[in-house]
């Protein structure tokens, strides 16, 4: 064989080696970007279904109706979720996922900040329902139609997020700035003003509520919750009380 002959198988052989690299860079770029189509897929089935939930509710949803809101077929969204009940878990995750950290004001708690807490739950949980109202109009149906998303909500995020308030009112009790009472029933308290005005507000549609710049709202929430919690006497001397009133001691 002579050195020609050599010469091109070896250039051959180098051409058929680079072009499988090719061919395989083209397979993992391909792969990847299905994947991440099928996240955006799964993405896309999440947000029509919370919406078509909170206006039909869960047992007056059908998969057609989900398949049509999603602009998918309805082969589509079983690949991705086995069931109706499957779908709602995923929105429970999703929604709580996306919210925790605007209530566990854990740096404001550990520094005794009253109103800094307070105000944190309160007026986040105003301004996201406001923005959107899909996922309690949602978790309302669930709870007239008996389905366990209602409990499992209960039973999950809110017994926590009630647990971090509870502890922290309670320790606050503990140091005697504020009355002794039950730390989980006070925060309970606390967010049932909250939950109220939500449901008038963004639910019924309550005109006067409608007019209050959340704002206020939240301050004004927050300064009633503290003026009724708060130790009298002795305990707010030389501090300004809730409504901004100086006490001398």
């Amino acid at each position: 064989m002579t050195i020609g002959a050599f010469s091109l198988i070896e250039q051959l052989s180098k051409r058929l080696v680079s072009n499988k690299r090719k061919s395989l860079l083209v397979t993992a770029k391909a792969k990847t970007k299905s994947r991440l189509k099928g996240a955006e897929r799964q993405e896309q089935i999440l947000q029509a279904a919370i919406e078509v939930f909170s206006q039909n509710g869960f047992r007056g949803t059908t998969l057609r109706q989900l398949a049509h809101q999603a602009g998918v077929s309805e082969a589509m969204i079983y690949c991705h979720f086995p069931s109706k009940e499957a779908l709602y878990d995923a929105i429970l995750k999703k929604k709580i996922e996306a919210s925790r950290h605007l209530f566990f004001p854990e740096q404001a708690g550990q520094l005794k900040r009253d109103q800094e807490v307070f105000r944190t739950v309160v007026g986040n949980f105003l301004q996201q329902h406001a923005r959107d109202d899909t996922f309690m109009r949602m978790l309302l149906f669930s709870a007239l139609e008996g389905h366990d998303l209602a409990q499992k909500f209960v039973q999950g995020p809110m017994r926590e997020f009630y647990g971090f308030l509870g502890c922290y009112l309670e320790g606050r009790m503990r140091q005697n700035d504020f009355k002794t009472i039950d730390g989980q029933l006070a925060a309970r308290l606390l967010m049932g003003m909250v939950i109220y005005f939500t449901l008038m507000r963004e639910i019924f549609k309550d005109p006067v509520i409608q007019e209050i710049d959340l704002t206020e709202l939240t301050k004004t929430i927050v300064d009633l919750f503290c003026c009724g919690i708060q130790q009298p006497g002795p305990a707010l001397d030389g501090k300004i009380d809730p409504f901004g009133q100086a006490h001398e001691k």
